[in-house]
This record gives C-alpha cells, sequence and structure tokens, in this order.
C-alpha cells in the first residue's frame, strides 16, 4: 500500500565514467513501485557519453541532471553533497550508479518513515552480485545495535551501506550531516557515525530491497588510489578518535585498542609504499602516543610496539612487532 505519495524522495546518485553500468541503475529507478521521486544525478567530470545517454531520460522531468561545480573538490562525496543542495525531497536516498534498486525498494521504506513519525530513517539489506558470474550473497549485519551502538557500529558488524538508509531530510540538515570531501575511502564509515553518535531513532528491517555491483573496477580498486586510500582511512580514525574523546562510553578502552590497532596496520601500509622522513615517522608517533598510553596492552607488548615502530620507520620492516589482534567482532546473529 502506499502512503502519502505526496511525500518526494530525492535520490542522489554521482557518478564518473560509468555510462557502462549506469543505465541499468536508472532503469531500476524507472521500475519503482512508488513515483513520486526526483533523481539527482551528478557527474565528477566523466570523459565518456553521459550527456547524450541521458537525453531519453531526461524526457522525464523527474531526472535532473548536473556537473558538479568546478569550485568543488572533484570526488563522489562534492557531487553527493551538491546533489543534497540541488534536492526538493521530504527523504533523501544515496545511491551509487552501479547498483540496482529492486521495485519496491522506496515504496517500503517510504512506508516505515510514514507509519513512524519519529524515526530519522530507516535501514535494509541488500544483496551483493559478482559481475560476470553466478556469485551473490546477502549482505547481513547485526540489524540490532547492543547496549553501546557506537562500539557497535565501529567494530561488531552493526553497519549499514550508502544505499540503505532513507533519510528524512530534516534531520540530515538540522545536524549538518553531509559527506567530508576529503575523504577518498570510508566516507560512508565516518558519515554514519557522525549519525550514530547523535543517537538517532531508526528501524534496521531484513528486507533485502538492492543490489550492490562488484567486479566492476571502482576508482578506490585503482592501484594508482591506494596510497590516497590509506591517508583517507588514517583520516577517518583520527575523526573518530577526537570524537570518542569528548563523550565517555562503555567500551572506550576497547575502542582505543582497536584504534591503536588499525591506525599502527595504516602506518606500515603506508610506509611500505611511500617511505617518509623520520622527522614525519616522528610525526606520526606522536599522533599514536595516545592510543598507546590509553590502550590496555601489556608494558611489554607495548615496549614491542615501540621497537616495531622504530624498524618500521628506519628499514620497512618489523610489522611482526607492531600488529596486534583485537577481539571485538561480534557474530551476525540476526
Amino acid at each position: 500500500m502506499q502512503l502519502n505519495s505526496h511525500n518526494k524522495i530525492s535520490i542522489i546518485i554521482p557518478t564518473y565514467n560509468r555510462v557502462d553500468v549506469l543505465v541499468e541503475t536508472l532503469n531500476s529507478v524507472l521500475g519503482q513501485t512508488y513515483k513520486n521521486w526526483e533523481c539527482i544525478i551528478v557527474d565528477d567530470g566523466s570523459e565518456d557519453n553521459i550527456s547524450e545517454v541521458l537525453i531519453p531520460y531526461l524526457k522525464d522531468s523527474r531526472f535532473k541532471f548536473y556537473n558538479r561545480p568546478p569550485e568543488k573538490k572533484k570526488g563522489a562525496n562534492s557531487c553527493r553533497n551538491y546533489g543534497f543542495e540541488m534536492s526538493s525531497g521530504e527523504f533523501i536516498k544515496w545511491f551509487d550508479s552501479d547498483d540496482i534498486m529492486l521495485p519496491d525498494f522506496l515504496q517500503k521504506q517510504c512506508n516505515y518513515l510514514e507509519q513512524n513519525k519519529n524515526l530519522d530513517f530507516c535501514v535494509c539489506l541488500s544483496e551483493t552480485f559478482i559481475e560476470g558470474t553466478d556469485k551473490t550473497y546477502i549482505n547481513k549485519a547485526n540489524r540490532n545495535a547492543s547496549d553501546n551502538p557506537i562500539s557497535s557500529y565501529l567494530f561488531k558488524n552493526h553497519f549499514f551501506l550508502t544505499a540503505a538508509p532513507l533519510w528524512r531530510k530534516e534531520f540530515l540538515r538540522c545536524n549538518n550531516l553531509l559527506f567530508d570531501e576529503e575523504l577518498s575511502n570510508s566516507d560512508e564509515s565516518d558519515f554514519h557515525f557522525r549519525v550514530i553518535i547523535l543517537r538517532p531513532k531508526y528501524y534496521y528491517s531484513d528486507d533485502i530491497l538492492y543490489k550492490v555491483r562488484r567486479g566492476n573496477m571502482s576508482i578506490t580498486q585503482d592501484k594508482k588510489n591506494l596510497l590516497p586510500t590509506l591517508y583517507s582511512k588514517v583520516r577517518f580514525f583520527k575523526k573518530v578518535e577526537l570524537e570518542i574523546k569528548k563523550i565517555k562510553i562503555k567500551d572506550e578502552n576497547l575502542i582505543y585498542d582497536y584504534l591503536l590497532s588499525r591506525q599502527l596496520n595504516l602506518f606500515y601500509e603506508i610506509q611500505k609504499i611511500n617511505k617518509r622522513s623520520i622527522i614525519e615517522c616522528c610525526h606520526d608517533f606522536s599522533q599514536l602516543f595516545f592510543l598507546l598510553k590509553k590502550s590496555r596492552i601489556s608494558i611489554f607488548h607495548k615496549i614491542k610496539i615501540l621497537v616495531g615502530f622504530l624498524l618500521v620507520s628506519f628499514f620497512g620492516k618489523g610489522y611482526q612487532l607492531i600488529y596486534f589482534k583485537v577481539n571485538c567482532r561480534e557474530l551476525i546473529e540476526n
């Protein structure tokens, strides 16, 4: 049943050289049982024939096409934020240019928000398919957060992919929730983490409502983007650390252990690819020192990490000394 169809959904799709898959995505938007939507496509400077391909779609006034303004930083996040700026719907749906909506995707999620006015957003599950194969799998998650949703989101399998939520625009606008345009990786993790620390009200259904495409080369999969990807992850974890310092939470020490483990691993990966000066490494260590002090690991283990850090800094070796595993993952049970 369709409820209050006057509520418009703004679907925001960033794209860059993806016309080979974008057509299938847009056709899935056209196939929605819920009809009151606008689809905002923001191009990030494509070199393909996107303008030509979009001609038949733009005959439908619900489709809108924009080029990323030249003064905005290149990247999908700038395109998403610009699309949000241009949107007119009461609900917001971020969507990727290679994913596929199942026909009742918008209908079901809109119903959730209409039937529950207290919700800030609702979330669904999805199915991944591997392009060129018959392989598929459900992107399962712990849909119910534990008593600490922050740690549940960070490392306990309570998560949602970019396209999974349908948002009330007012919630995003009031909390200034936009994508970090400096991030080329971990951007959805960062966005959703900033949502979770607000303690929002949301519903996570077990409905599988869209398909995620894998197997086609994405920008972050390109080897030339590996170093920016690693730096982007570092930025995300540093942002998490700054937020954790501001609030008192139950799993604080475990979170600091987790952040230290991830940051040390990223330091090693970056140093292996791009050997930096000792001064730069010292700066990295000063950033990590707070986490090392907060960590619950033994003094002996901390000394091992210090020795390993020096070996990695000078010789690019010693990963086994800085590596440690934090047992914090939960089984997916729902």
